[in-house]
């Protein structure tokens, strides 16, 4: 009885120790790159047996039809995806179109959604890998970036953005912030269109000639630095009480008034990374 009475007691001593532990953010983030990891296949899975019931449809249909050949080669596609749990680019067939068609609508779906899952998914590991390395956690913080490179680079394809095209700043920095060599595969060397607010501005302070304003996601936190050439952009500051514009004005045309924490678009050539994102070149997207 002292016995269990000490052993006991030694429990309920120890309980409230055991609750007060917390998950680090190396487990944390250990945790939920393996949940990413879950939800990807679990995508997968369904995903793939839509696709096998759509293939079962289609050998019927070529059956009906008495096109043995082609209801053969569904079946074949049918029992490799069943067989292998795949389902790429790489198994494309050229014929029957019927069954290219779907496949290539199931790839595009699959590719889809699971780019959705990781893109979701990543602004949580980023921030853990963010404060690992502010508490001088490196090797953890390491750990953290390189299930962020594993899931991006297994899932994610990487694709050179549009010229031109319109990239919200909070996807510019997420892409540097995850992974900056991925992210210059990406947007390095593009002159593309980043939306988001103007946080400040000012004259660079290594180069009078050089106007540079900052562009901030929404409510959120971080920047891209945005350089307009004074040789080509005349600007002035107007304030009205507590509100302050930035006047643009080009060398021809008409000048453009920017209120902090105002919508913003700038055009511009992208740098990469030097102690932040940065483009050059830059003009007001127009």
């Amino acid at each position: 009885m002292i016995f269990l009475r000490t052993t006991f007691a030694l429990l309920c001593f120890a309980l409230p120790l055991v609750a007060q532990i917390k998950p680090t953010a190396a487990g944390l983030g250990e945790a939920e790159a393996q949940k990413i990891e879950d939800k990807i296949a679990s995508v997968r899975r369904d995903l793939l047996s839509k696709y096998d019931s759509a293939l079962g449809e289609l050998q019927i249909q070529f059956q009906k039809a008495a096109d043995l050949e082609a209801a053969l080669t569904v079946r074949a596609e049918r029992n490799r995806a069943h067989t292998e749990m795949v389902l790429s680019e790489a198994n494309l067939v050229k014929e029957p179109k019927s069954l290219r068609t779907l496949q290539t609508t199931m790839v595009a779906r699959m590719q889809e959604l699971v780019s959705g899952v990781v893109n979701e998914s990543l602004p949580k590991l980023v921030e853990y890998k963010k404060q690992l390395t502010t508490e001088g956690k490196l090797d953890d913080a390491v750990a953290v970036r390189q299930a962020i490179e594993r899931l991006q680079n297994a899932n994610v394809p990487i694709t050179k953005t549009e010229a031109g095209g319109i990239v919200p700043v909070e996807t510019l920095l997420q892409a540097y912030s995850a992974d900056r060599g991925r992210a210059d595969k990406t947007y390095r060397g593009v002159r593309f269109v980043v939306k988001g607010i103007m946080a400040g501005y000012r004259v660079d302070p290594n180069d009078a000639t050089s106007l540079q304003v900052f562009v901030s996601p929404a409510g959120g936190t971080g920047w891209a630095q945005c350089s307009f050439s004074t040789a080509k952009w005349r600007y002035r500051e107007d304030k009205f009480g507590a509100n302050t514009m930035l006047v643009l004005i080009p060398r021809e045309g008409t000048e453009v008034r920017i209120a902090k924490g105002g919508p913003i678009e700038v055009l511009g050539d992208c740098a990469g990374w030097d102690e932040m994102v940065k483009l050059a070149k830059c003009d007001l997207a127009r």
